[in-house]
C-alpha cells in the first residue's frame, strides 16, 4: 500500500526528480485531458518541488507523496508491488499530453483478458553502434530487447506483479551472451569489442552456447526499461496493445531525456533543459502558472 493513496481503477503516475515545472506540464497537461487520479511522486528533489507540488494541489486533483531516489526501474517495481490500482499509466514527467486519444486507444485495447498493457510497443532491432558508446557494429552482435515506450504505457498491474515475482524487473539489463555457461570467459570475450581490430568480430561459431532472444543469437542483449516485464509476460501467453507503428507525436509530446540531462549532464540523446525552458514556462502560462521566474527547471 501506498500512503494516502486510496484503491483506484485506474491511477496514471509521475516521476518527478529535480524538474518541477516540466512535470508541472505533464501533470496538468494529463490532469486536462485524461479523466483519471494521477499520482505525482517526488524522489528527495532538492529544488522545492514538494512544495511547489503542494502549492498546486490547490487548485488542482491530484495525489503526491515523498518517494527515495532509485533508478528508474526500482522505482517502478516499487510502484507496481504497493500501488491498490488495477491499471495504471505510465507518464514521463517530460511527457506533455496533447489530447485524450492515444489513451483512450490504449484503454480499449485492455479491454480483453489477455495483453498485459497497452501504448507503443518499441520493436526488438540490432544495435548500429555498440553498446554505450558511438562505435559501429556489425548486425548480428548487439540486440535490443523489444519493450514497451516506457514514457507513456497503460500496464495492469497484476499480470505486471506476477512477472516480479517471477524475478523480472523494470530495470535494464545488460545480458553477455558469447559463452552464457562459462560468465568469466563470456566476459573476457565482450571486452573484444574495446579493440577496433576486434569489435566487428561476431563470432559464429559460438552459436552453438549462444541462448536464442527473439528467434536470434546475438553477442550480446540489451533489456531497456521494461523489457523484462515484456519477455515474462509474452512467455506467459500475455500480449501487448499496440497502438501504431510509430510514437504519435499527434497525442503526446516529448522532450526526451531532460531529467537525465539535469542529473547527468548532456548526452547525444537527451533534450538540454536549458534549451526547453522557454518553451515549457510559455506553456504553462496555458494552465495559469504566470510569472515564473526561478533560472533553472
Amino acid at each position: 500500500m501506498i500512503p494516502g493513496l486510496p484503491p483506484v481503477s485506474e491511477l496514471a503516475v509521475i516521476i518527478n526528480v529535480q524538474t518541477k515545472y516540466i512535470s508541472s506540464l505533464a501533470l496538468l497537461s494529463a490532469i486536462r485531458h485524461i479523466h483519471i487520479p494521477v499520482l505525482v511522486m517526488d524522489c528527495e528533489s532538492q529544488d522545492g518541488s514538494f512544495d511547489w507540488f503542494s502549492g498546486l494541489q490547490r487548485d488542482h486533483s491530484f495525489y503526491l507523496i515523498r518517494a527515495p531516489r532509485r533508478p528508474h526501474g526500482t522505482a517502478l517495481d516499487w510502484l507496481f508491488q504497493n500501488a491498490q490500482a488495477d491499471s495504471i499509466l505510465l507518464i514521463d514527467s517530460d511527457i506533455e499530453v496533447l489530447n485524450k486519444e492515444m489513451f483512450e486507444f490504449m484503454r480499449a485495447r485492455l479491454q480483453d483478458d489477455r495483453p498485459y498493457g497497452a501504448g507503443y510497443l518499441q520493436p526488438g532491432e540490432w544495435f548500429k553502434t555498440h553498446y554505450g558508446t558511438d562505435q559501429h557494429a556489425e548486425s548480428g552482435i548487439g540486440f535490443y530487447m523489444t519493450r514497451p515506450w516506457i514514457p507513456f504505457a497503460l500496464l495492469r498491474v497484476e499480470p505486471v506483479r506476477e512477472a516480479l515475482v517471477a524475478g523480472a524487473s523494470f530495470m535494464h539489463r545488460l545480458v553477455l551472451n558469447d559463452l552464457p555457461q562459462v560468465p568469466a570467459i563470456g566476459r573476457l570475450l565482450w571486452h573484444r569489442f574495446r579493440f577496433p581490430g576486434l569489435r566487428q568480430m561476431r563470432l559464429g561459431s559460438l552459436d552453438y552456447f549462444r541462448h536464442e532472444y527473439e528467434g536470434r543469437k546475438p553477442s550480446y542483449v540489451f533489456f531497456d526499461t521494461g523489457a523484462q516485464i515484456h519477455e515474462v509476460l509474452t512467455q506467459r501467453g500475455f500480449s501487448f496493445g499496440d497502438v501504431g507503428a510509430a510514437i504519435p507525436y499527434w497525442s503526446i509530446r516529448h522532450l526526451q531525456g531532460v531529467t537525465r540531462d539535469v542529473l547527468c549532464g548532456p548526452t547525444h540523446d537527451a533534450c538540454s533543459a536549458a534549451a526547453v525552458e522557454p518553451i515549457v514556462l510559455e506553456k504553462l502560462k496555458e494552465y495559469g502558472i504566470q510569472e515564473i521566474k526561478e533560472e533553472n527547471i
